[in-house]
């Protein structure tokens, strides 16, 4: 509605200027000076008429005024969005799999993440920035992904809601994220150094920080030798010891194994031999657990090589000063990466029989890649069995799944392997390990590799189009997805990814047809009921001599009531296929014939690629354009051409829309064929007989492609909307000319005369690739735009205006001769982007989803059926039972022994003394030791504990007690408050659960922390002035309770004095009697 607004203000402008005019006019002013003629003397008012260049100006500024009406969409009648989207994105970086629920998570560069789940299920996650991921994790079992991007914000997603949940931003750059499976804490390793822990709230489904840190100058040991690669590369909890120790990698290759309960490091291991060696200095790329006891870990380095480190036990018995001597790895692994300096990018091992293993390794650089699957034996050093997957490019990221490859087999394992060029191709892993125990003396058979694609044949889709039905005549036909799904073709499978035709029986159940062409030469008939496309028959195409061509389908007719469809090809090739059809109501029906026995195929060879075709409805023939720029007319019955046109076009590429139409003028209609070049010029011929109408072509000024041509009747404003004698009211047609930058209107009555009026234009801001008009039930019509950067625009028809738009993430089209980019549109504006390897279903009108089981495909993840999976995820130690109430009882008196022994590792810490240690600070944190080196003159921000009432340099007053003395007191108190605050956190927590405010929960929750009470959060946007009021509230209430046992001191100090004095003088008194 903005170019109409706009265009009411430009006409008002130039009839407020028409006076204005007029006045100079009147008093001699620049345009017609008064008294005598001075055109002459000037060349600008020789050529100027004033009456000429206001009769001008109104007429241009209020022709678009004249538009006539139309029946148009408005605003409220449109609703552009992703119904569906199918496949794996083009862009995919990142892998992450839940082998609890089987969940597969693909990240890409421009914060898509796409999931995929059991039953072929999949679903697509949007994050509201554009940013690439870094780190991608589940949460095991809970149907909650972490992700991290580029700007270090860290995402917490509901994958059952497939919604964004909690956004948590970081200060430093993140360089190391792990989960701490089970109890749901998350260690990060930042650039500095240092690693922070949060805590999951699965409740909430959000993120706090916690108190307890490791910070750099703790773990790392010695700090003086410490170079600028200190940032933490990866961190992970130790196995069998996941609740007591973690283990931290540094990018110089030190490692340092973490004791939580200690707070301190008992093993440094790494960084003697690292320092020592300063012939090649080499950076840590990747690590990964390979013992199933957490005693060795395997390490790759950015200059190729590998090594096996050796890492202490959670049974050992050593101290921590012992433990810092190893220094040379256990086993290095020549496997052919250091000869070609190939940084070992990521490691994964996978546990077999409990004694040897195996470790896949991935490396690659800009100059080549190496992917290897080697034996790995615990107990010993034994002869290393390798395999090298002959993988094309480089593999960006691997992951081992189970249950997404076959419906029947479940427990198959596929390896996995996301490629440079956004390709998944999967191994079948049990391929894999019969290669490496392979006992025959012959070498053994590579395993098969097979890639993910869309199932929609061998080749590429060239050309498509797209019809629907009406979604309420078929509502009551539906059935459960889940219990058909094995029907529909799986996208991860392993196996052949030809399609099984659907039975015929099932027609009379199809909504929508979606026809295919395919650069193979091949045409397919799919059901389009449900976002899984089913094919129904297949057509191949043969030449006269019977052998099959393969010359690639560009161009696609289908008429739905006559069920002829008309294919042209590359070669020139124009076929005409007609089907029969049966005496069902269904306008599918002529699908129900055998293969082979519904349809005949006539064919004609034209000059040229065919570039597009039309037909009218019950015609006898139709018209084909080529990049020759040539137009046929050819008879449909006999397939003989009628007449032919050839018409030059500025640009190469020939015929680009070819429209029959019929132009009423002076009360007589005539049939047109209107035709537009690929450089948008316009041509109209009689349909009849092929004469021109117009000799000189109605043009654009510079040449542009043209997408899209069609006619439009319109009324004249004045014209009453309902008239009972339609004859008498004058119609005007215009022509609609969209191309990639600008849509136009023209006149059609002028253009036939061969002059170019142009009624309306609308410049586009973007490249545009495609464009169609649709219409509602109601018979109101737009016009949908699509662009080549994936925005979608739907506008009004006639004033061109912007209703509604929308934006396709990661949809790029391309037009090259190779692409297999297309798009197809309904006339009830469904549209289907075909775009490599993924599939857009988009909708666009307010009415309902014409796609069945949009939901249940959706639905990666159910929580009603994971009952039994999560209730495997009890937090259990294994010493916990055994220890029992009593052993906790002992646990406590036993005082500095028990620190000495959990400093070894001896002792196993439960879930609930990890969230006691956890929720205490265990170092200053980095914030207040900012604070302590502050200038004088900087605001320095007080807090409660800053005041220390027991410092007083001065000796009290009064009577003095050294057996009570102040400092013990306090210690006690403190001792005892360490005691008590886990379970007081634990009550007070119990009773408070509000959601946590996403932009203070760090301090707040700290601060909370510090003094013994829960977090409280607020959903609403002034929860942190109330926050920080109630914190000053009780700031005051505490004071008050100083002064108030300063009082009471003060009071009793006097009480006790006068009864000293009162005791002296009864003492002195009795002297004195006595």
């Amino acid at each position: 509605m903005e170019a109409a607004g706009g265009n009411r203000c430009d006409a008002a402008k130039c009839r407020r200027s028409i006076p204005l005019l007029n006045r100079k006019l009147a008093s001699g002013g620049p345009l017609l000076p008064s008294g005598e003629d001075t055109r002459k003397e000037s060349p600008i008012s020789a050529c100027f008429d004033p009456a000429m260049f206001v009769k001008k100006l109104v007429e241009k500024a209020s022709k678009k005024q004249h538009i006539g009406t139309i029946s148009s969409l408005r605003a409220e009648d449109v609703s552009p969005r992703l119904a569906f989207h199918y496949g794996v994105p083009a862009d995919a970086t990142l892998l992450a799999y839940d082998p609890v629920l089987h969940v597969l998570a693909v990240a890409t560069r421009n914060g898509q993440i796409k999931l995929f789940g059991r039953d072929n299920t999949q679903a697509l996650l949007q994050s509201p920035s554009p940013l690439p991921s870094r780190f991608l994790q589940f949460a095991e079992g809970q149907g909650v992904l972490l992700n991290v991007n580029t700007q270090n914000q860290i995402e917490v997603w509901d994958i059952d809601a497939k919604k964004l949940c909690y956004l948590h931003p970081t200060e430093k750059a993140v360089t190391a994220f792990s989960v701490l499976q089970k109890s749901f804490y998350i260690y990060v390793g930042d650039s500095s150094g240092n690693v922070s822990l949060l805590k999951l709230d699965l409740a909430q489904r959000c993120l706090a920080d916690m108190p307890y840190w490791i910070p750099f100058t703790e773990s790392y040991g010695s700090t003086a030798s410490a170079g600028n690669d200190v940032e933490v590369i990866f961190v992970s909890p130790q196995p069998l010891a996941e609740l007591n120790r973690v283990l931290i990698i540094f990018r110089d290759g030190v490692m340092s194994l973490w004791d939580i309960k200690a707070s301190k490091a008992v093993s440094i291991s790494g960084k003697t031999m690292q320092q020592q060696s300063q012939k090649e200095a080499k950076n840590v790329t990747s690590a990964c657990w390979v013992c199933a006891k957490g005693s060795k870990i395997a390490i790759g380095y950015d200059n190729g090589d590998l090594y096996i480190w050796a890492i202490p036990e959670v049974t050992s018995t050593q101290n921590s000063s012992s433990m810092g001597s190893q220094n040379l790895p256990i086993q290095r692994l020549n496997l052919g990466y250091k000869l070609d300096k190939l940084p070992i990018v990521s490691l994964q091992w996978i546990s077999s029989d409990g004694k040897a293993g195996r470790l896949y390794i991935n490396g690659f650089n800009d100059h080549g890649h190496l992917f290897q699957v080697l034996i790995l034996n615990e107990e010993s050093e034994s002869r290393i069995v390798k395999m090298v997957l002959p993988i094309a490019e480089s593999c960006q990221g691997m992951e081992l799944v189970t249950g997404l490859s076959d419906p029947n087999k479940h427990r198959q394992s596929a390896l996995v392997l996301l490629l440079k060029s956004g390709q998944i191709c999967l191994y079948d892993d049990s391929e894999i390990e019969r290669y490496l125990h392979s006992q025959s003396r012959s070498p053994p058979t590579l395993p098969n590799c097979s890639y993910v694609k869309l199932p929609y044949g061998d080749s590429g889709i060239s050309v498509a189009k797209f019809y629907t039905c009406n979604p309420a005549a078929f509502a009551s036909s539906d059935e459960d997805y889940f219990s058909s799904a094995t029907k529909y073709p799986w996208l991860f499978s392993m196996k052949d990814k030809g399609q099984t035709l659907t039975s015929f029986t099932n027609i009379h159940k199809t909504r929508n047809l979606c026809i295919t062409g395919h650069v193979d030469g091949t045409i397919s008939f799919w059901d389009a009921s449900c976002p899984h496309l089913l094919q129904i028959f297949m057509i191949k195409q043969q030449n006269e001599d019977n052998t099959s061509t393969s010359s690639p389908i560009t161009s696609l007719q289908f008429d739905m009531s006559s069920s002829i469809l008309l294919s042209g090809e590359r070669s020139g090739m124009v076929r005409i296929v007609t089907f029969k059809k049966d005496s069902s109501d269904n306008i599918f029906s002529f699908l129900n014939a055998k293969q082979g026995d519904n349809c005949n195929v006539r064919s004609i060879k034209l000059k040229g690629a065919v570039t597009t075709m039309s037909s009218i409805s019950k015609s006898k023939h139709f018209a084909a354009g080529t990049e020759k720029g040539i137009v046929s007319v050819i008879n449909v019955e006999d397939a003989t051409i009628l007449y032919q046109k050839q018409f030059e076009c500025r640009l190469s590429g020939g015929v680009a829309s070819l429209q029959f139409e019929i132009y009423s003028h002076n009360g007589y209609d005539k049939d047109i064929l209107i035709a537009a070049m690929e450089d948008s010029s316009i041509f109209i011929i009689e349909e009849e007989n092929g004469k021109l109408l117009n000799p000189n072509p109605v043009q654009t000024d510079k040449p542009t492609k043209a997408l899209l041509l069609q006619m439009l009747e319109l009324l004249p404003n004045d014209t009453p909307g309902v008239s009972d004698n339609h004859d008498t009211v004058s119609k005007e047609s215009l022509l609609l000319l969209c191309t990639e930058n600008a849509i136009r209107l023209f006149s059609l009555s002028h253009a036939i005369q061969g002059t170019k009026k142009i009624i309306n234009k609308k410049k586009l801001n973007s490249s545009c690739c495609f464009a169609s008009l649709i219409h509602s039930s109601s018979n109101d019509i737009g016009l949908i735009l699509v662009f080549s950067n994936g925005k979608i625009e739907i506008r009004s028809l006639a004033d061109l205006s912007l209703l509604k738009d929308a934006f396709l993430r990661g949809f790029v089209f391309s037009r090259n001769l190779n692409s297999t980019s297309s798009i197809a549109c309904s006339s009830d504006g469904e549209t289907i982007l075909f775009n490599g390897e993924e599939t857009y279903f988009f909708s666009t009108l307010c009415q309902d989803e014409i796609y069945r089981h949009v939901d249940s495909i959706s639905t990666v993840y159910r929580k009603e059926n994971s009952t039994r999976e999560d209730s495997s995820f009890v937090v259990k130690s294994p010493k916990e039972k055994k220890k029992g109430l009593f052993g906790m009882i002992m646990k406590d008196n036993k005082g500095s022994k028990s620190n000495e022994s959990a400093a070894n590792g001896s002792v196993a810490t439960t879930s609930e003394e990890l969230a006691s240690i956890f929720s205490s600070t265990n170092f200053t944190p980095p914030s207040e030791g900012r604070n302590s080196s502050l200038r004088d003159d900087e605001n320095v921000e007080l807090d409660i504990d800053d005041i220390d009432i027991d410092d007083n340099p001065q000796k009290p007053k009064g009577p003095h007690f050294p057996g009570l003395s102040k400092e013990k007191i306090s210690k006690g108190l403190h001792t005892l408050r360490g005691k008590l605050k886990p379970k007081t956190e634990e009550k007070i927590s119990s009773g408070n659960k509000k959601t946590e405010d996403e932009t203070s929960v760090s301090q707040v929750d700290q601060i909370k922390m510090k003094y013994g009470y829960a977090n409280t959060t607020n959903d609403d946007s002034t929860s942190v002035p109330k926050m920080i009021g109630n914190k000053l509230q009780e700031n005051m209430k505490k004071l008050e309770g100083i002064n108030l046992r300063a009082a009471d001191m003060a009071n009793g100090a006097q009480s006790f004095s006068a009864m000293a004095k009162e005791l002296l003088r009864t003492t002195k008194n009795e002297k004195g009697t006595s």
